[in-house]
């Protein structure tokens, strides 16, 4: 028998929260537009536009949608589990957020073809495999436990309210440490330089603002810290695999596909 996920897509008001509930699903959720903040057990993920969660069946979960309210498409498994998708099982955690545009690349591949009509993808399907693939790829290995509390604040509250113009010495100098061991503790406990955060910030903050307002791309670049209009179209194309005004009328066209649930 052939194995498929069903995509469908959900509108949350702002203020919604859910209580900690359970799915029968494996649920692969895109954050569209919005925020949202998921807390399993005693852990809390903030998420925005961009981020990309894998959550097996059975996982309990709170989510809080905030006063912004949130969009997200997802693709369902009935008692699925990531690791029963892939070919080496201990790369699924269960429930995973990443904050990453190369994972959400090719879920918006999967979300422009069902805003075309195409709402079932079975396992052999090319983007849906690119999909689970950026999903559980690892980078070199990271430390064992977790990154001292400094820097996890540090790191949230940088994904929170990242703005224009914000730099690596500025975010050392909130934590009150210096640049270089900032870059080198984000590099060794997040696999990734401060440099290439911050862009991906950029983007996140780009496509949240072209979602969210009615902002042209012409401001919506401006606004961002991109030299001008072309500028964020070559980086949002490169990040996300279309460009801005691409990905505004996709977002806007699943509105008649919404409904509510998380």
């Amino acid at each position: 028998m052939t194995v498929s996920l069903s995509f469908d897509a959900s509108v949350y008001t702002p203020g919604t929260r859910h209580r900690a509930h359970q799915h029968d699903s494996l649920h692969l959720s895109l954050v569209l537009s919005g925020r949202v903040a998921e807390t399993v057990g005693r852990n809390t993920e903030y998420a925005s536009a961009l981020s990309v969660v894998a959550k097996d069946a059975g996982v309990t979960h709170a989510d809080d949608f905030g006063s912004e309210g949130a969009k997200l498409a997802r693709l369902t498994l009935p008692s699925g589990t990531v690791a029963a998708l892939v070919d080496d099982p201990s790369r699924s955690s269960g429930w995973r957020w990443t904050h990453d545009d190369r994972v959400a690349n090719p879920f918006l591949q999967l979300v422009r073809r069902a805003n075309a009509g195409v709402f079932t993808f079975d396992i052999g399907d090319p983007d849906l495999i690119d999909l689970l693939a950026a999903l559980t790829a690892r980078a070199a290995p990271l430390p064992r436990g977790g990154p001292p509390a400094w820097l996890d604040e540090t790191m949230r509250e940088l994904r929170e309210s990242w703005e224009p113009g914000l730099t690596a010495t500025e975010i050392a100098r909130r934590a009150g440490v210096h640049p270089v061991y900032l870059a080198r503790s984000v590099r060794r406990w997040f696999g990734t330089g401060v440099a290439e955060e911050l862009r991906r910030l950029r983007i996140r903050s780009a496509a949240a603002a072209l979602t969210e307002t009615t902002q042209t791309v012409s401001r919506v670049a401006h606004a961002g810290g991109f030299a001008d209009e072309p500028h964020l179209c070559r980086e949002f194309h490169r990040a996300v695999g279309m460009t801005p005004r691409r990905y505004r009328v996709l977002v806007a066209g699943l509105g008649r596909k919404c409904r509510g649930r998380s």
